[in-house]
């Protein structure tokens, strides 16, 4: 059998915070398969063609309508399938790509694997496209306990798969007070509510730095009004998007994370951040597993900006001693959820 990989994807871009990482996972597939096909529905690199690697798909400067995408998407598809074999397919976040792969892939027979990390989705298309995607996939593979939305003997949970060595870093000292959010800009991560707990804080004289971008029309009229309501506060600053391999050098540069984001969604900002020895502070009760009991009081909070202020007043009065600590210990506990211990569970045909 040809050893081909299909690799499903929302988006080939590495300046993109949240999906950048791609990037990652095409390194580990080109050690072990012979060609690696991606499927994208925004492709935002200048060459299709990277050794075995090449990539399909929509790209950001083409204006087309969601049938000419879906017309397009359809066409690649079957023209990959029919001049190809391939033994594994791999949908990160694309239910949708997966679905119409099963019905117009020519009846390829190979082992299909859908990477899940998200709360149920709110439009019904989008639950009825996900349960299909279920329906038809070999395994779900998802980061934590409450990532996937449905019950099924399909789903492993089996970490994040972050880039662990890339992003390590051994500190021996708290070097300010500066703060920082790693986040795509919507309003399901509660950047607003992360930033006016931070302002009610004993923090507030220091500086909090949004890293990331909008992709939607939503999310860039939610950016706007963000950028609107604290243009006044000099110490808010909207960064932008950031190359992903280059965040570990621009991470160097502070000291605490706030991850605000609800149930559901394990973003791996929190442990790509923490592995770079960056103090966080979160609402999602899954990274709980990465601390000690008695830690967890001076980084958990109740998703509202009352109790992110008192948490992060707990914490300014710790010794830099203690906050070290917190975060080696975390660093020992996210080194398993590094690309190089969980691949072996997602890519594999048994």
């Amino acid at each position: 059998m040809d050893n081909n990989i299909l690799y499903l994807n929302l988006s080939v871009d590495d300046k993109d915070v949240s999906l950048g990482f791609a990037s990652t996972w095409v390194e580990q597939f080109t050690n072990n398969f012979d060609n690696i096909d991606i499927i994208t529905l925004n492709k935002s690199i200048n060459d299709n063609q990277l050794g075995n690697v090449k990539v399909y798909g929509i790209s950001n400067d083409e204006k087309l309508s969601k049938f000419k995408k879906f017309l397009k998407l359809k066409n690649i598809i079957q023209s990959l399938t029919k001049s190809k074999n391939y033994s594994f397919c791999f949908s990160h976040m694309s239910p949708l790509l997966l679905v119409m792969t099963k019905i117009y892939g020519n009846n390829q027979k190979f082992t299909k694997v859908l990477w899940y990390t998200h709360p149920r989705p709110k439009e019904m298309s989008k639950r009825l496209i996900l349960i299909l995607s279920l329906l038809i996939c070999d395994r779900i593979v998802t980061a934590s306990n409450s990532s996937f939305p449905y019950s099924s003997k399909k789903v492993n949970v089996i970490g994040h798969g972050i880039d662990y060595d890339l992003f390590f870093n051994e500190r021996n000292k708290i070097l300010n007070k500066e703060f920082i959010i790693l986040s795509r800009i919507t309003k399901s991560k509660n950047i607003e509510l992360a930033i006016d707990g931070f302002l009610n804080s004993k923090f507030h004289e220091n500086s909090i730095n949004i890293i990331g971008d909008s992709v939607t029309k939503e999310d860039i009229e939610y950016k706007y009004f963000l950028e609107d309501k604290y243009s006044e506060f000099k110490n808010v600053i909207f960064k932008g998007k950031i190359q992903h391999k280059k965040l570990p050098d621009i991470l160097k540069n502070y000291s605490y994370h706030i991850n605000a984001s609800s149930s559901g969604y394990y973003d791996k900002a929190v442990l790509e951040t923490l592995s770079a020895g960056i103090y966080n502070f979160y609402s999602n009760i899954d990274y709980n597993k990465h601390y000690e009991k008695n830690y967890i009081k001076y980084s958990k909070f109740k998703l509202n900006k009352e109790s992110l202020t008192k948490t992060l007043d707990l914490a300014y009065d710790l010794e830099e001693e203690y906050l070290l600590k917190i975060i080696e210990n975390c660093q020992k506990s996210i080194a398993q959820e590094s690309i190089d211990n969980i691949y072996s569970r997602v890519v594999t045909t048994d």
